[in-house]
Order: C-alpha cells, then sequence, then structure tokens
C-alpha cells in the first residue's frame, strides 16, 4: 500500500507518476499537474475528482481523471464503525485481484493507517462514460442482475471464502442476528399497531421461525459466495452507450461471504417500491438463475 493521503493537495505530480508507473499505466512519461476541480463530503469520507495532464511523450491511454476518496468518519451519522472503510481497503487491494475486472472501477492506489483508522482510495474516474441510474427501469435492473450473478458466480464456493478472503459468522454470532432479528420485528408491528396489513404480519410470522435453518446454511459451506453486501441502485454505475462497457460497481464497505440471495434481497427488497417490485421481480430472479447456470452455477434452484 501507498503513504496515507489525506487531502487532496498531496497528490503531487511525482507522487502520481510513480504510483501509476508501478501499476504499470504509465508506461513513458510523467505527469506534470494535478488539479482538484471537485471536492465534496459524502458517508464518512470526503470525495474528489481530479484531473490530471501529462507529458507529450505519455502513455496515450494514461487516465486524465481519477476519483480520490480520503475517510472523515466526523461525516458518518450516528454510530459509525471505521472497520467499514477498512473493509473496502481490504477489497481493492486483496479480494479485487483475484476476480473479474470487468465490474470493478480500476484502483491504482490504496492505503490505511492502523492507528487512526484513515484510508484512501484512488480510482479511475468514469463519470464520462457511465452514470447512476436510482429509478429503476427494466433495462437497468436487468444490468445490475447481470453484474451481480457474474459477482456471484465467480466465488461461487470458492475454497478460499472464510478462510483468508472473509469469514462466515460463528454459530453464536448467527444466534445473535437471530435473536436481533426477532427483537427488532416486535418492536416494528408494535409500533405501526394496525397500520401493518395482515397479509403483511402473516409474512413475518411465516419468515422468522424460519431463520435458524437459513442461518445453518453458513455452516454447510455449499451454495455460498462473496456479496456486495450494499447492492442498491445507488452503488451501480452504468454505461452512458449501452454497447461500450459493463455495469461497474461501487462502495465495498460491506463485501462478506454468505447466501447470494441477500444481495438481491436487498436491492429489490429495501428501495422498491410494491408496484415495481411486482413488475420486475419474478422476471429478474429466473434472469438471475439462468446467468448463474451460464457461468458455471449448478445445483442451485
Amino acid at each position: 500500500m501507498e503513504n496515507l493521503i489525506l487531502r487532496s493537495e498531496q497528490i503531487t505530480p511525482e507522487w502520481l507518476t510513480g504510483v501509476l508507473r508501478d501499476m504499470g499505466t504509465l508506461l513513458r512519461g510523467h505527469v506534470t499537474c494535478v488539479t482538484t476541480v471537485q471536492e465534496q463530503p459524502a458517508f464518512a469520507s470526503i470525495l474528489s475528482r481530479l484531473e490530471v495532464t501529462y507529458s507529450g511523450d505519455s502513455s496515450p491511454d494514461a487516465p486524465k481523471k481519477l476519483f480520490l476518496k480520503i475517510s472523515n468518519p466526523a461525516l458518518a451519522p450516528g454510530e459509525f464503525d471505521p472497520g467499514q472503510l477498512k473493509r473496502e481497503i481490504d477489497f481493492y487491494s486483496l479480494v479485487a485481484p483475484l476476480m473479474d475486472r470487468a465490474f470493478v472501477i480500476p484502483c491504482f492506489s490504496v492505503a490505511y493507517d492502523p492507528p487512526t483508522g484513515a484510508v484512501h482510495l484512488l480510482l479511475r474516474d468514469v463519470s464520462d462514460t457511465h452514470a447512476a441510474c436510482l429509478t429503476p427501469s427494466k433495462h437497468t435492473c436487468e444490468l445490475a442482475v447481470d453484474a451481480l450473478a457474474c459477482l456471484h458466480a465467480s466465488w461461487w464456493d470458492h475454497p478460499r471464502l472464510g478462510k483468508d478472503i472473509g469469514k462466515y459468522p460463528t454459530p453464536e454470532e448467527r444466534t445473535q442476528d437471530w435473536l436481533d432479528a426477532e427483537k427488532s420485528t416486535a418492536g416494528f408491528i408494535s409500533a405501526v399497531g394496525d397500520q401493518l396489513p395482515p397479509a403483511f404480519r402473516a409474512v413475518y410470522e411465516r419468515v422468522l421461525p424460519a431463520l435458524p435453518a437459513l442461518f445453518q446454511r453458513h455452516a454447510t459451506g455449499r451454495n455460498l459466495t462473496l456479496v456486495h453486501g450494499d447492492a442498491h441502485l445507488g452503488n451501480f454505475l452504468f454505461p452512458i452507450d449501452p454497447a461500450a462497457g459493463s455495469v461497474y460497481l461501487l462502495d465495498w464497505q460491506f463485501w462478506h461471504p454468505t447466501i447470494a440471495g441477500t444481495d438481491l434481497a436487498f436491492m429489490m427488497a429495501v428501495e422498491w417500491d410494491p408496484e415495481t417490485r411486482r413488475s420486475f421481480e419474478h422476471h429478474l430472479l429466473r434472469r438471475y438463475h439462468q446467468r448463474l447456470r451460464e457461468k458455471g452455477v449448478h445445483g442451485y434452484s
């Protein structure tokens, strides 16, 4: 990892030249100027967009725009675990090099300071070719599901999962998750009272007792994979030109090994309104399953 960057001004032409050369991105020439063109606060971090100019003899494909993420836990609302930022550093330094890079934004530098928990992340700025799409359409949701299927298939029952790539919850942690779910659900039902339709209440009453059996899937070590962990549509970037490039996934603070369906449930159930779910979910689930099969996942119904 590189020396920690605490301010965008620390990214000098000399420093960036060394980083890009080490990455094999700048095969000749050097950086002549780095300009911060935009800076804004975000969740527990400061985000900066940088423009880079090079000497005339530089490699033509060297990145002209970069995206810098610097941790700032003071910006996080409420309680915040700084370890979440470290997990994103682990993803780009340990996990991403082992996987299909098509849906991972190219990363040039990461650093983490254990005593303070501070991190920085320097990525290619893909805003000229990709954009967010927060309103679900059938096409964008299909692209998102395809990206998740690609991610999940590449790590399906991988022998390193739960060992040196992430960890599975212990039996005690699984039990606590179940108890927490029971407690929070009871509190929710009590708070909304008669506003909760009987059919919805019946779903909760059916699902909660089934959670222990679901959590036992971790113990089997089968049909498990690496998930993004925060797969709402805001964490997908879609190609502006549909014929040029694939979807990118970003914000990898919550990746972990578990059941693949958790990413799909998060995307569809957390933010979509009931009408959107009714319109898309069955089609998308079938599409996801078909994509898994196409990528070599079998015996998963």
